[in-house]
């Protein structure tokens, strides 16, 4: 698996042609789009993240996160391969708010998705 921060969508068939068999963090906030993700390589990799850890993790309300958990696992869930999961974790983020993460992920990530 590679962990990797920022855009890197130009990157996709650079990870795949390394060999790597999953891709961690996706961050919305570099503006990586988990559907394009999904559709390019989520037959070939495991993708995990695309949890905007700078707003919905530190500042977002219970019904924000449940919303990005929702709409992760909807994009990028179906045929499997996805890992919901954040960037990364700092200081400010709220226990609360990692919570609600996991609440929403056991609520909307049951195979099949049917979302």
């Amino acid at each position: 698996m590679l962990h990797t921060d920022g855009q890197v969508t130009p990157l996709l068939d650079f990870v795949v042609d390394c060999g790597f068999d999953g891709l961690h963090s996706l961050e919305p906030t570099a503006g990586v789009d988990l559907a394009l993700v999904k559709k390019k390589v989520g037959d070939k990799l495991c993708l995990f993240g695309n949890i905007d850890v700078a707003h919905d993790l530190t500042y977002g309300t219970k019904d924000e996160v449940f919303a990005a958990v929702k709409h992760a696992i909807k994009t990028a869930g179906p045929g499997g391969g996805y890992i919901v999961s954040a960037a990364n974790m700092h200081p400010t983020v709220k226990v609360d708010n990692l919570r609600w993460m996991v609440e929403a992920t056991k609520e909307f990530g049951n195979y099949p998705i049917n979302l």
